[in-house]
């Protein structure tokens, strides 16, 4: 991130979050799940329940799905759309640029790569006074790129971050004033 920073003018953010949100309707849709599912074994089953069992039973399961797919990524993934998942991120993206001021450098140059795991996104957003800079077809190529559906590890993260470099380096070079303005730590949230 250093090197970036100090090869162009752009203040690079780098936020890896386990997942954008906590998705509850994903919890509440694996809940509904267990739930018809436990209920349509009760009555092949060949015994009779009373009707309050099968209540009991379908209120049991459907607690039990919840509280299993709040611990469960793959779960949040698997019951929620990809159109769910990529506006939680850009809207977390959106949330992180203002909460970390990436947005108020003093040139606009300003730029956050965030990434999630449970999503597999990487999303970029950039100041208007980088994107003013750059070639506005290739940002748009490598941001489309950056943003495919994919698994987050350091070596992904790493390339992006060099792509960047080659990009910013090139149409937005570090100028007499180039001062850092935000922290240069990665951040993670890994939980």
């Amino acid at each position: 991130m250093r090197a970036v920073e100090s090869r162009s003018c752009a203040e690079l953010v780098l936020e890896v979050h386990a997942r954008a949100g906590m998705y509850p309707q994903a919890a509440a849709r694996f809940g509904a799940l267990l739930a018809i599912v436990s209920m349509l074994v009760l009555l092949v089953v060949p015994m009779t329940f009373p009707p309050y069992a099968l209540l009991a039973d379908a209120l049991v399961f459907f607690l039990l799905g919840q509280f299993i797919a709040r611990w469960s990524d793959r779960i949040r993934h698997l019951m929620t759309r990809r159109r769910e998942r990529e506006e939680l991120v850009r809207l977390r993206a959106s949330s992180l640029f203002l909460e970390r001021g990436v947005g108020g450098t003093s040139g606009e140059t300003g730029l956050l790569l965030y990434a999630t795991r449970m999503e597999r996104r990487i999303h970029l957003l950039a100041d208007r006074g980088l994107l003013r800079m750059v070639n506005e077809q290739e940002w748009n190529a490598l941001a489309g790129e950056l943003h495919e559906e994919r698994d987050i590890s350091p070596d992904v993260l790493i390339a992006a971050i060099q792509r960047l470099d080659v990009l910013l380096a090139r149409d937005a070079p570090a100028g007499v004033c180039n001062p850092d303005e935000l922290a240069n730590a990665p951040q993670l949230s890994l939980e």
